[in-house]
């Protein structure tokens, strides 16, 4: 049964999206991640498929199951009390049907957005028609859940680098507009790297848009004045925290712990950093129900 609170978090999701300022939607991982950005000060996060992969050891595309996906997405919800969106990739099921139920499974464990892609394994394209149909699929879920959560559309027409540049910008541009007309609330279209791309695609279609941060676009006023609404950082934050991982775990294997020594985040600030009225924790057992 949907709550009250979730609906209100959806409701304050939604306002995001429609509001006149472009937001900066963190992606995270894990509840401790989820946690931090959300003690930070910001209003609302979104998972990284690639960062929840990542975290349980696998790569990025579907590789883990939909159980793994939920185990952390309700460790999550149960932590944090600002907007969660999910990177849904392509729905974790081979059906419609499965979608569906999968969907719902998730909005049912507090999420308030979920981010769908066309792009597939084999560097493709999902159908116009596939894309139509789950975003129907997820218009049934708003009425029947009574729950106004963000449906956020993803083209990878620039991702997967499909065609020439001026056939990329022309399919995402119509795809972006079949998404909006389908009922998507947001278009999301990664991959874009210079300003005047990302501009003309605000230009052209007639949604809010999200964009990803990377090498050659990634300050933030520059995005303002594209007209973009929503950016993420994608796997960024993840994969400069495993990158220094590994290098810690390579500086230990040759016996240099001092990096662990010198760090100024000790045990005791951890703990009051960590400690929140969510510490009244519910059993471990109920994330696997």
């Amino acid at each position: 049964m949907i709550k009250d609170k979730q609906k209100k978090l959806a409701d304050k999701f939604q306002s995001l999206h429609t509001g006149k300022d472009m937001f900066l939607l963190p992606n995270i991982w894990d509840a401790g991640s989820a946690y931090i950005f959300e003690k930070q000060g910001f209003g609302a996060v979104a998972t990284t498929s690639a960062g929840i992969a990542y975290s349980l050891g696998y790569s990025d595309g579907e590789k883990i199951s939909f159980g793994d996906l939920l185990f952390i997405i309700k460790s999550i919800t149960r932590r944090v009390n600002i907007p969660l969106s999910v990177d849904f990739e392509r729905g974790y099921g081979e059906t419609l049907q499965e979608f569906k139920e999968f969907s719902r499974i998730l909005l049912e464990n507090g999420v308030v957005g979920l981010n769908i892609e066309d792009g597939r394994p084999d560097g493709t394209l999902d159908s116009i028609e596939i894309m139509k149909n789950k975003i129907e699929i997820l218009l049934e879920l708003k009425k029947e859940l009574n729950l106004n959560f963000v449906i956020n559309a993803r083209t990878c027409a620039y991702w997967l680098k499909i065609g020439e540049e001026k056939e990329r910008f022309q399919t995402a541009a119509e795809r972006g507009n079949i998404f909006k007309k389908s009922g998507a609330d947001s278009v999301f279209i990664p991959g874009v790297e210079n300003e005047k791309e990302a501009e003309q695609l605000v230009k052209n279609i007639d949604a809010p848009l999200n964009f990803l941060i990377n090498s050659g676009l990634y300050d933030f006023d520059t995005y303002r004045k594209t007209g973009a609404r929503r950016i993420t950082l994608g796997s960024g934050t993840v994969r400069y925290i495993m990158d220094h991982l590994i290098n810690i775990a390579l500086d230990i294997k040759n016996g240099d712990v001092s990096k662990l020594i010198n760090n100024t985040f000790t045990y005791m600030k951890a703990n009051q950093y960590f400690y929140g009225a969510g510490d009244d924790q519910k059993k471990d057992e109920d994330l696997y129900k």
